[in-house]
Order: C-alpha cells, then sequence, then structure tokens
C-alpha cells in the first residue's frame, strides 16, 4: 500500500500517525520459523540481511506477514538512507558478512496484513495495530514503533527537530489496499533549504557539452548581521 503527498497533514479525529523512514520498503513472511523478505517489487532479499534472520525464530509458531522498512541508523539513532545503501545491491556473502558488523540494519514494521491464515487487509488499520502490537515486535534488529492518535502538526514539527525524513498520516478505519496508493495514507515531507550564492560554473562534459555541467555555490558562514555586512564589503570568488 503506498501513500499520497501532501504539503501538510490531515488534522481530526480519525487519524493517526507514523513516522516516515528513510529506508527500502520491505514485506516479511514469516512461517515455520523461517523469514522470507521481499522487495516492494517483489525481489527477494533475505540472503542480504542475514541479522534479520532471528525474526523468523523470535516468532516460531506464528505465521505472519508485516509490512515495514528496512533503515540503517547513525551513530544518534536517525536512520540514513546514504548509510543504507552500503548494504544495498550485494551480492557475495563474504561482502555482505562484513557488511553486517560494519553497518547494521532494523526491520521497522508498521503493518500486519497476514496472521496465523487470516487476511487482515480488510481490517481497519487500528485493528491491525493491535495485532501488531499483541505480537510483541522487538528484537536487536527488528521493532514496531507505536503509533500516534492526533496531533499530526506535533508529529511533524518533532520530525523536523530530529532530521527525520517525514510523516505519514493514516486512516484509523482504512483497510489495506495492496500495491494501491489511496487518500487513506497521506505523506508529509521534511523540507530542508539553504540559501546558497551562486559563484560560477563547470562547462558540460560528453552528451552535455555545450550546457552547463555543475554549479559552485557556496554560503554565508556568518550570523545575517554580519553576512549583509562582509557582502557589501567583499564578492564570493
Amino acid at each position: 500500500m503506498l501513500a499520497r503527498q501532501v504539503e501538510v497533514p490531515p488534522e481530526g479525529d480519525g487519524w493517526a500517525y507514523e513516522i516516515k523512514w528513510d529506508g527500502v520498503r520491505a514485506m516479511a513472511r514469516v512461517e515455520g520459523g523461517e523469514l522470507a523478505l521481499c522487495s516492494r517489487r517483489g525481489e527477494r532479499m533475505t540472503y542480504r540481511y542475514p541479522e534479520l534472520e532471528a525474526i523468523g525464530e523470535a516468532l516460531e509458531g506464528t505465521e505472519a506477514m508485516l509490512d515495514g522498512e528496512v533503515v540503517a541508523f547513525d551513530d544518534s539513532g536517525i536512520p540514513r538512507f546514504q548509510r543504507l545503501q552500503r548494504r544495498m545491491g550485494l551480492t557475495t556473502e563474504a561482502t555482505i558478512r562484513r557488511r553486517v558488523a560494519e553497518v547494521p540494519v532494523t526491520f521497522i514494521a508498521f503493518d500486519l496484513v497476514w496472521l496465523d491464515g487470516h487476511k487482515l487487509t480488510e481490517e481497519p488499520y487500528e485493528r491491525r495495530r493491535e495485532l501488531l502490537a499483541e505480537l510483541a515486535f522487538d528484537g536487536p534488529s527488528w521493532q514496531a514503533p507505536a503509533h500516534h492518535d492526533g496531533d499530526g502538526s506535533k508529529l511533524l514539527a518533532l520530525a523536523r527537530e530530529r532530521g527525520l525524513e517525514g510523516i505519514v498520516a493514516k486512516r484509523a478505519d482504512s483497510p489495506y489496499c495492496p500495491g494501491k496508493r489511496t487518500s487513506y495514507w497521506l505523506k508529509t515531507r521534511v523540507r530542508r533549504g539553504q540559501e546558497l550564492v551562486i559563484g560560477g560554473y563547470n562547462p558540460g562534459e560528453g552528451s552535455r557539452r555545450g550546457r552547463v555541467g555543475s554549479l559552485l555555490v557556496g554560503y554565508w558562514d556568518a550570523t545575517p548581521a554580519e553576512a549583509e555586512r562582509l557582502g557589501r564589503e567583499q564578492r564570493l570568488v
């Protein structure tokens, strides 16, 4: 299930809010004590993240399919896609094992679509979250963070303060719609900006010959008052 982009999170009764995780979307199926991890496009990737195989053992005796995100946290506990990229696309076992120690990953579960022979896609979001909470999905490389009821603007402000990607608002009474982008899920990204000064450019090469290849930019490392004074006295080189 996919979310639609909005500039401002919806407010009012009936909405729940979650952190938008900066990682790779994945479906985790647990059956017979074993884990099968697939990307949104159906690529099997269990072998690429061997530290997550313990999820199968943790949920032994339970059949489940969870929707979530594979993330890599930095030293301050913030998920960084750039860090996760060091684990993506690997194919050799030796490299994968080495990167497990260098860049460990975590599976963040935020929905439950199948449980012990029962399809949950028609169940409302709030019921699916209740069942997910009952799984006690919490381990060294996996977790299911709680959602928040009400006050999406407050959670968005917290995401901005902590350097997170954004939030997702979800209708509490909504079903799970596989592969569809609906207004039941609405994502709001944290937008960051920086005022820059263009100092020049590099000419393009190859197919970009005769055009701009890249810009040379800079910014004032000073207070607004200092920047204004410096701007009058000198020009950026």
